[in-house]
C-alpha cells in the first residue's frame, strides 16, 4: 500500500517500536525528575543506578534489612509516570483484600530498579521508588522481558504496554512499597 511504502521508505519500520536505539535520551530524564521537597519533607535520593528513592514511613527499625538473596514479602503499587501516574499494578485485590507479593531479591524475576530501591529497607518501612527505563521494564532493551510485577488485568496491561512499546513515551515507573516480611 502507499502508506506502508511511505513509512518503509522513511525508515519508520526499520526497527521494532520498542527499540531504544532511536529513542531521544532526553525522554529518560523527564518523568524521573523528582518533585522538590515540601517544607520539612525529605528529598529523593538518587542511587548510583539512577533509581530515586524516598522513605515515606519508617517501620520499627529492627530486624534484618532487604539485601540480595533474601526472600521478601511486600505490598506495593506501580504507576506509569508518563500516563499521569496511571496505576497498573497493586497487591490489593478488587475487594481491597491484600495479596502480598513474595520474591527472592536478585533472582532476576523483578524489575531491576525496584530491587535496587528496596535494598536496605526493613520490615514496616514504606518507600517510594522512581525507576528509570534503563532499570525498569526496558532494562534489557525490550518490553517483553517478563519482569514482575505484571498487571493483573487486560486494561492495566494495555496501560503498561502503551509506554513500553512506544519509543516516544518515557517508561519511567513509580513504585510505592511496604515491606511485610524478610527471610
Amino acid at each position: 500500500s502507499l502508506v506502508a511504502s511511505t513509512f518503509a521508505s522513511a525508515g519508520a519500520l526499520a526497527a521494532p517500536p520498542w527499540a531504544l536505539a532511536g529513542r531521544d535520551p532526553s525522554f529518560d530524564r523527564i518523568a524521573t525528575e523528582a518533585p522538590p521537597p515540601r517544607d520539612g519533607e525529605a528529598p529523593f535520593v538518587e542511587l548510583p543506578s539512577g533509581v530515586k528513592v524516598k522513605n515515606m514511613k519508617a517501620g520499627p527499625g529492627v530486624g534484618d534489612a532487604v539485601e540480595a538473596g533474601r526472600s521478601v514479602t511486600v505490598e506495593m503499587t506501580a504507576a506509569a509516570l508518563n500516563l499521569n501516574g496511571k496505576r497498573f499494578f497493586t497487591t490489593k485485590l478488587k475487594d481491597g483484600t491484600p495479596d502480598p507479593l513474595t520474591f527472592r531479591v536478585g533472582d532476576g524475576r523483578m524489575v531491576p530498579g525496584l530491587e535496587d530501591g528496596m535494598i536496605g529497607m526493613r520490615k514496616g518501612d514504606v518507600r517510594r521508588i522512581i525507576v528509570p527505563p534503563a532499570r525498569g521494564y526496558l532494562a534489557q532493551g525490550r518490553p517483553d522481558t517478563g519482569f514482575s510485577p505484571q498487571p493483573r488485568d487486560f486494561l492495566d496491561q494495555q496501560a503498561l504496554d502503551s509506554i513500553l512499546k512506544n519509543p516516544n513515551r518515557d517508561g519511567t515507573v513509580l513504585f510505592d512499597v511496604r515491606v511485610d516480611r524478610i527471610r
